[in-house]
């Protein structure tokens, strides 16, 4: 049976309503990194349709910028698939634990999280400013 059905003694449902909240925080975080990634091959793929068409070229500092979008634009949305995947184990982690009266505290995932988004933030930049 899925259903878990726990008296509402305390503080149980106030604790389970944010669990799931956290849990929707992560959905929105992993969301908003895949549409990144997506729009930096999107963007990137329109600027060189662009140049064809018209016959411009683009300009070196846009070439060299161009070859990092699409390992970036992956790399990112992959983060976001982990992030999602994170966030679905830290839900029902939390619940199963909160069922037992304790609360596992996040620091190994939100440390790794927030290296991985410090480290693509420095790649694209320097990318940028190349």
């Amino acid at each position: 049976n899925p259903a878990l059905v726990l008296e509402n003694s305390g503080s149980v449902a106030r604790d389970h309503l944010a669990s799931e909240r956290t849990f929707l925080a992560y959905v929105r975080t992993s969301l908003g990194l895949a549409s990144t990634g997506v729009a930096l091959v999107q963007l990137f793929t329109i600027a060189d349709l662009t140049s064809h068409s018209t016959g411009v070229p683009l300009p070196d500092a846009s070439r060299r910028v161009q070859r990092f979008a699409r390992p970036l634009g992956v790399t990112t949305v992959l983060f976001g698939l982990i992030v999602l995947l994170t966030g679905l184990y830290r839900y029902f982690a939390i619940q199963h634990a909160l069922t037992a009266g304790n609360f596992p505290t996040a620091q190994i995932s939100i440390a790794f999280i927030s290296f991985v988004l410090g480290a693509i933030t420095v790649v694209i930049f320097a990318a940028l400013l190349s």
